[in-house]
């Protein structure tokens, strides 16, 4: 019952002066509808042009992807730019983007069911837009402060009633949205049939009798009528033309429509371009009476509405009620007469029109029982005693809740169900923001991405309201949409990261810093990683923290990759699982070298990195990751404390790994690179064979020589490496006492980490001594014999307690190769140390 809608609706004189009605409707006024067949009828167009071609011009504004596209960075534009004083406008630029989405898609599959939750989620945009400007707006608390005088015009009163009584302007205001939504979508899909607007009432009937039985029309029917008044198929109980009944079910549907749509000057319209006034005059028989004001004092009182509404409305229900009436006819005349009964059979089902139905139901009988309760003069109302008593009697409306609507819809549904976007609709009209909160952890565990935006969306929003009562789902909801546009991320780039941190600055710190870690994961190509930090302090992140964890993560990949190291006193196969999870790992260090002040933290996750690739025994890629450390953060030794214990670690790390290069070196030289003997010459050989065998046996000799001096240098340096790594000042991964560590990590972490470098130094110690021992064994020099058994004093001097981190089997192999020497060096004639025997 909108009541700002009068002014489309027929004037009258007073009833007092016994005049007729001047006109049903402006003729300016009616919805001038042209011949289907004109001359600027498209199909006009098809006589020169070809169907294909049409179609293929038109395709250029057909959008060829889905519906939906693009709306993530729309939304991020929007909700970015939104403030608490500014929440209408935000609203309405979600609803615009999803129309204007939606309007990219073929008219014909705009609502189809793979469609229609884009123009439900627009049209959820535009009830809390609704909602929400009502909520703001000032409203008079009571009915006496607006009427402060005796008043004739109903329609005076109910816009009163309407202005300070909440509870009916909350139905018209659903019902105003309803038929909003309703107009918009009739006009985004065009498929409605058009009305043959010819002036003419049932033409094809006229033509008939206007026939008769000439020689064109000898099997003339006797059923049909033969008048062509709108009672005459009642009265004479016959049937006019099967193209004029289907016309007048056409035209009937069509009023239905543009009723539904809240277009009921274009239903008149329709009416009375159809040739059917009589139809357009029925329909305005439900206006409030209404006295227009007078030009001049002796002016005749003119009037708008119906003065007698009542009457008009117990006549209506005779229509509605008839069964053999247009089913949409019926429709029509129940919901402005208020009989739901006969609307329901035109709304098949459908959530909308059933809740369109119910609400209009109650605010007719909320009207009416005003206006008969309330209505401060009596000779205003017009209608007869008896007739309102029939009228009372017959049209026995139950006055509803809101909620009890919606539990009768629910019975109407036939076993369907509520859409989700429908459900939040039916708890934002009632206020229950909260169910709305706890609905969304069971929607949460589908993970459908566009609905899981519209959450996150419609958290922000209510968030600037002032109205989130749940404040811990709100955060699920926003963290688990920015977890679903993390996941989408599958070629290590990304071109919007303002996005991303925009939402993730959004959730609790503690969380944003996780969140964005995994962000950070996601994009490992270097050329986008600058811009994602960028965002992130853009955003107010912790970036620095984010970059930390993310480096741990990858980290504890590598970990769970080769099988989650348990740091013991084992060791794993040197075998490279997944080089690309290798490269992801060592380029995750580059986060750090992008964030100011981050050095120490770089180096002590580096570190861990080198000690865990020392572990599973890929030494190659722990090398790798020192390169890139050297790279990421050049001339470190002058910016980083020279005492902490992060670059002690590094040097000592280097100095390890160095000595594993320079070993697998010699070793190769010594194996591979050693030349192969010339076969000896069989008996019967020639002279010309004896001189070539005799020259290249020369040859050999020389580069045996050579290889023997290359393997000399070789191993001087390998053992200088090596000793340097037992030799390492104040002990080999030994933190000093004055050392400096970052406070950016735990005590667990601290206590990890000294458990890993206590068991690296039980690993890799005797390891080194073993590779010492075997270059020093690689020969019979008795220099290197008597310094390999020298090196048992190195072993168990106690200034290093070197054998302190033997285990028993690791001391016992030691001890054996140092007696191999000790038996060389007796059979060389020295003692069992090296030195020359006294005699």
């Amino acid at each position: 019952m909108n009541t700002d809608k009068s002014m489309f609706y027929s004037t009258h004189y007073s009833p007092l002066k016994n005049k007729r009605n001047k006109h049903l409707l402006q003729r300016e006024d009616t919805l001038n509808i042209s011949p289907i067949l004109n001359e600027t009828s498209i199909l006009k167009t098809l006589n020169d042009t070809s169907l294909r071609q049409v179609l293929d011009e038109s395709s250029i504004l057909v959008n060829g992807g889905n519906a939906g596209d693009g709306l993530n960075e729309a939304f991020f534009e929007i909700i970015q730019l939104g403030r608490p004083s500014d929440v209408l406008d935000t609203l309405a630029r979600l609803s615009q983007v999803c129309c204007d989405s939606l309007e990219l898609v073929e008219p014909w599959n705009r609502y189809s069911a793979q469609n229609y939750w884009l123009a439900d989620e627009a049209n959820t945009w535009k009830l809390l837009h609704c909602l929400y400007a009502d909520a703001i707006s000032e409203h008079p608390e009571s009915l006496e402060g607006l009427i402060t005088e005796t008043t004739l015009s109903q329609e005076t009163l109910v816009g009163a009633l309407f202005r300070s009584d909440s509870e009916l302007r909350l139905l018209q205001l659903l019902i105003d949205w309803l038929e909003a939504t309703a107009a918009y979508q009739e006009e985004s899909t065009k498929t409605a049939a058009p009305v043959i607007a010819n002036n003419i009432h049932w033409g094809n009937t006229l033509h008939q009798l206007l026939v008769g039985s000439s020689l064109f029309n000898k099997e003339k029917s006797n059923s049909m009528v033969t008048c062509i008044d709108p009672d005459a198929p009642r009265r004479q109980k016959k049937n006019i033309h099967t193209d004029d009944l289907k016309d007048d079910n056409d035209l009937c549907k069509r009023v239905f429509t543009e009723v539904r749509c809240g277009k009921f000057k274009e239903a008149i319209s329709l009416c009375i371009t159809a040739g059917q006034p009589w139809r357009g005059a029925v329909l305005q028989g439900w206006r409030l009476l209404h006295y227009l004001p007078r030009q001049e004092p002796t002016a005749l009182l003119e009037i708008s509405g119906n003065p007698s509404r009542d009457l008009w409305k117990w006549c209506a229900l005779g229509i509605a009620n008839n069964v053999t009436e247009n089913m949409y006819y019926r429709a029509t005349i129940g919901i402005l007469s208020g009989n739901l009964a006969s609307t329901l059979p035109a709304c098949q089902s459908n959530w909308e029109d059933l809740l369109w139905a119910h609400l209009r139901v109650q605010i007719e009988a909320k009207v009416d029982k005003f206006l008969h309760e309330h209505y401060l003069t009596v000779d205003a109302n017009t209608t007869p005693s008896d007739i309102l008593d029939l009228l009372q009697s017959q049209l026995q409306i139950t006055e509803l809740s809101l909620q009890q609507v919606f539990n009768a819809v629910k019975s109407l549904m036939d076993g369907k169900k509520e859409s989700k976007y429908q459900t939040c609709q039916r708890h934002l009209m009632l206020g229950h923001v909260k169910a709305i909160m706890q609905d969304s952890l069971q929607w949460l565990e589908d993970g459908e991405e566009r609905f899981v935006r519209f959450l996150a969306h419609l958290i922000l929003v209510l968030r600037q309201m002032g109205k989130d009562p749940q404040h811990d789902i709100g955060d699920k909801i926003l963290e688990k949409y920015v977890t679903l546009l993390i996941e989408k991320i599958i070629d290590g780039s990304i071109e919007c990261p303002e996005l991303i941190a925009y939402y993730t600055s959004t959730v609790p710190i503690s969380t944003q810093i996780v969140i964005y870690a995994q962000l950070m994961d996601h994009v490992y190509k270097s050329e986008y990683r600058e811009g994602v930090v960028k965002a992130g302090f853009t955003a107010g992140i912790d970036v620095g923290a984010s970059a930390r964890v993310a480096v741990k993560k990858a980290i504890a990949d590598i970990q769970q990759g080769y099988g989650n190291l348990d740091f013991s006193f084992t060791q794993t196969t040197a075998v490279e699982k997944d080089k690309t999870l290798v490269n992801k790992v060592i380029s995750s260090l580059e986060w750090l070298s992008l964030i100011t002040n981050q050095l120490e933290e770089a180096f002590w996750l580096s570190n861990a990195m080198i000690r865990t690739f020392i572990f599973i025994g890929n030494t190659d890629a722990a090398v790798e990751c020192v390169t890139n450390v050297n790279k990421m953060f050049p001339d470190f030794t002058n910016k980083i404390k020279p005492n902490s214990a992060e670059l002690r670690e590094h040097l000592c790390l280097k100095a390890y790994l160095e000595a594993i290069e320079g070993f697998a070196l010699w070793y190769r030289h010594y194996i591979s690179g050693q030349p192969k003997d010339v076969d000896a010459l069989g008996p019967d050989a020639s002279f010309s064979d004896k001189v070539y065998h005799e020259q290249r046996c020369e040859q050999i000799e020389l580069q045996k020589a050579r290889w023997k001096n290359a393997v000399l240098h070789q191993s001087r340096h390998t053992k200088n490496l090596l000793y340097n790594v037992l030799l390492f000042p104040g002990g080999w991964l030994e933190d000093e006492s004055d050392s400096i560590t970052s406070d950016k990590f735990t005590e667990d972490e601290d206590q990890e980490r000294k458990k890993q470098l206590e068991t690296l130094r039980r690993l890799c110690i005797p390891e080194v001594v073993i590779l010492i021992l075997k270059i020093l064994q690689s020969n019979d020099d008795v220099e290197n014999h008597k310094e390999a058994v020298k090196l048992s004093n190195l072993i168990a001097a106690d200034n290093r307690c070197l054998y302190k981190v033997f285990t028993k089997n690791k001391l016992m192999e030691v001890l054996e190769r140092i007696k191999e020497s000790s038996l060389i060096l007796l059979e060389k004639g020295r003692d069992m140390f090296g030195y020359e025997i006294i005699e």
